[in-house]
């Protein structure tokens, strides 16, 4: 799973159809196991198709299977997969739109679903590399230092 979301990552930044590949076998490997246990891969298979759409430029398609992979995660109380949703969607947006509140609103979303999951070194890495304070994830925000939670 992951070395697809990097697959197509990678594919978006060199143009690399070996990369691309790798990102199409993760679909192909999802959708197996996903047949199987639907509510451990549906939001992951979502994701990866999204991160497809992204990698064509379909922006209207890899928006709704970005929402779709939100919804099912959250449906399934994958709250690490709804942040990772949210914020693989925030940095698509950001890199097709003029506006950036839509890809920072994604990144406040990730960053909460993050502290919610636990995650607080990754929330706190989230939040240095996109400005984000208290004020932006209200009652939320717990207390970081040195990058532990106290």
């Amino acid at each position: 799973f992951y070395r697809g979301l990097l697959g197509f990552l990678r594919h978006r930044e060199s143009q690399s159809e070996e990369q691309y590949g790798i990102g199409l076998d993760s679909i192909v490997k999802i959708e197996f196991w996903w047949q199987f246990s639907p509510t451990n891969f549906e939001s992951k298979l979502f994701l990866l198709k999204a991160e497809n759409e992204a990698s064509l430029l379909n922006v209207d398609k890899a928006r709704l299977l970005y929402e779709a992979s939100i919804k099912s995660a959250s449906d399934n109380g994958r709250t690490h997969e709804k942040g990772l949703a949210y914020e693989f969607m925030g940095n698509f947006l950001s890199s097709v739109s003029n506006d950036p509140s839509g890809a920072r609103e994604c990144m406040k979303l990730a960053h909460s679903c993050y502290l919610q999951w636990g995650a607080f070194g990754k929330a706190a890495i989230l939040s240095m590399k996109h400005e984000l304070n208290e004020a932006d994830v209200p009652n939320t925000y717990p207390s970081l230092k040195h990058g532990r939670h106290e």
